[in-house]
């Protein structure tokens, strides 16, 4: 499905895709990052920006293997419908686990000299929130999977970044906690870093 001609549709199901990491990331506990933010932060506050910075990180790191996948051709396609459709073909125990599927996207991708240092793992990548939020990947892979990710130029990757990232809050989590290389390398792509 080209993203230019169904923009509503796509902006609808990666919100969906946030709302859902934000709801389940925020039954994690944040307070051992929250250390050297104590003072500026209330635990509330801190813990709000770091489950957004978290759930984008997670959205904008499948949009960018999506990219490298279907638009680079750097690695073989796995995350869109004929990926998946061989994953379907290949495994009988592991159909449905999608999250399987994408981390072997993800060490693919990794694997990639020209984009591997985008792909460093983060706080937001450690077991635990990976763990958190398997069940999200196995609900959303399947159903952005029929989007055609090299029809996303970079005006609608503009109006995506927009539509997630709030421009109020942009700039204070750009610089909130840890970098996410995934991010920052987006943002460099449209002009907004």
């Amino acid at each position: 499905m080209n993203i230019e001609s169904n923009q509503k549709q796509f902006l609808d199901d990666m919100s969906s895709f946030k709302h859902d990491l934000m709801s389940v990331l925020k039954s994690e506990s944040t307070e051992k990052y929250r250390e050297e933010y104590k003072g500026r932060y209330s635990p509330e506050r801190f813990k709000e920006f770091f489950v957004e910075k978290a759930a984008l990180h997670i959205i904008f790191k499948y949009t960018l293997i999506r990219m490298v996948e279907e638009s680079m051709a750097l690695v073989n396609m796995k995350l869109n419908d004929k990926g998946i459709e061989n994953w379907h073909g290949m495994s009988k125990n592991y159909r449905k686990d999608y999250n399987v599927l994408y981390e072997i996207a993800v060490n693919d991708v990794k694997r990639e000299k020209d984009v591997a240092e985008i792909f460093s793992d983060t706080v937001f990548d450690e077991k635990h929130f990976v763990d958190r939020t398997e069940k999200v990947l196995m609900k959303h892979i399947p159903i952005l999977a029929k989007y055609e990710f090299k029809t996303l130029s970079a005006s609608m990757t503009l109006s995506l970044i927009d539509y997630l990232y709030n421009t109020e809050k942009r700039e204070e989590l750009q610089n909130f906690y840890q970098t996410s290389p995934v991010l920052d390398f987006l943002l460099q792509q449209v002009g907004l870093l």
